[in-house]
């Protein structure tokens, strides 16, 4: 009975054993440290620099948290061929960010860098292109791949306009400038001057046109707002055509030129004024009619009138909205010209209409 129980307790304390309890678990491997690669890198060029950005991983390969990765490697390759290896070009020093609490993923760090394109590549292969990577390397100089990889243009780009003048006209702004020689574009290239438009100061420029660039050239601005400051500016843009790719290389930008939109520039003249009497069973009143002026800044019309050998009097104390009038202050037996003229929103008067004349029959 004792031998029973003696083999009945090495068999339980066996079964513990073999299932963990009251026992430290299996041993884990150590993190390599292999940080995930990048997948959110952009590149975009102007002029010779290409703009990198990036988000360092906050994860290692193996799920662990990044503790240290010292630098990223910048890696750039001719053609449009995918990298299958890091074509080192720059070391980046990453920023030591470390996780407040145990377990805890520290804030996301965003990184920058600035290439200069060699001028060779684009004299050598004008239509050609190269792919940017970035990879990230632990303290052991170990990473875990190339990030994705961004496709650029290497195509070279002409100089911006050397002197840009403005002028404000009745119907735009008016921008010309002039510049060297525009040379021929290499075959899979065209080159465009992009006239481009800000609130003065506010260095937030829209796009208003891209033109084919010429030594002396001018633009017609249409869109602009009056009583505005703006700046204008000018950036040579080449665009490329080549291997099945469209894409477009911004150059760089002309000087800014300021101007103010002051509207001293009266609506269009009336046109097509008619008049026609009118008594049949009221009061007699003459009926005047015009072609509506299209100005878009239009506040209204004001109408004038004058009898035989008389000077003109203006009928309407606020100006009138429509292209319209009824004069309903007329004397039988007299003979009246009319004549209207257009108002803007800024006071700005046009000429008046040419005469036309009405006669109000005598009362029988």
């Amino acid at each position: 009975m004792v031998q029973r129980l003696s083999i009945l307790a090495a068999c339980l304390c066996l079964g513990l054993v073999l299932t963990g309890c009251g026992t430290p678990g299996a041993p884990q491997l150590p993190s390599l440290q292999l940080a995930r690669p990048v997948d959110d890198l952009t590149a975009s060029r102007k002029g010779d620099k290409v703009q990198l950005e990036w988000t360092l991983p906050r994860k290692n390969t193996d799920r662990t948290l990044v503790k240290n990765i010292p630098q990223s490697t910048v890696c750039r390759h001719e053609g449009t061929g995918l990298m299958s290896g890091c074509t080192e070009v720059a070391t980046v020093s990453n920023p030591k960010v470390e996780a407040k609490h145990k377990d805890e993923q520290h804030e996301a760090v965003h990184m920058k860098y600035v290439d200069t394109l060699p001028s060779q590549l684009g004299e050598q292969n004008p239509a050609g292109f190269v792919r940017y990577a970035v990879e990230i390397l632990n303290s052991r100089e170990r990473g875990a791949g190339l990030s994705n990889q961004v496709l650029i243009p290497v195509a070279p780009t002409i100089a911006p306009p050397e002197q840009l003048t403005l002028k404000v006209e009745a119907d735009g702004v008016l921008l010309s400038w002039t510049t060297a020689t525009v040379p021929t574009p290499p075959t899979g290239l065209t080159f465009r001057y992009r006239v481009t438009r800000s609130p003065a100061g506010a260095n937030a420029y829209i796009t208003l046109a891209d033109i084919e660039p010429e030594a002396e050239g001018f633009y017609l601005d249409k869109t602009f707002g009056w009583e505005t400051k703006y700046d204008y500016r000018i950036t040579s843009v080449t665009l490329v055509n080549s291997q099945n790719i469209n894409m477009a290389v911004e150059g760089n930008d002309s000087k800014a030129a300021e101007v103010f939109t002051r509207d001293i520039y009266p609506p269009g003249q009336p046109t097509g004024l008619q008049a026609v009497f009118s008594s049949v069973g009221q009061k007699p009143f003459v009926d005047l009619t015009w072609a509506p002026n299209m100005d878009s800044d239009l506040a209204g019309y004001n109408v004038f009138r004058r009898a035989d050998g008389g000077e003109p009097v203006k009928l309407n104390q606020q100006l009138v909205p429509v292209p319209s009038f009824r004069d309903g202050n007329v004397v039988p037996g007299k003979v009246y010209h009319y004549a209207v003229s257009a108002v803007d929103a800024r006071g700005n008067e046009s000429p008046r209409s040419a005469e036309t004349a009405e006669t109000v029959p005598s009362q029988q």
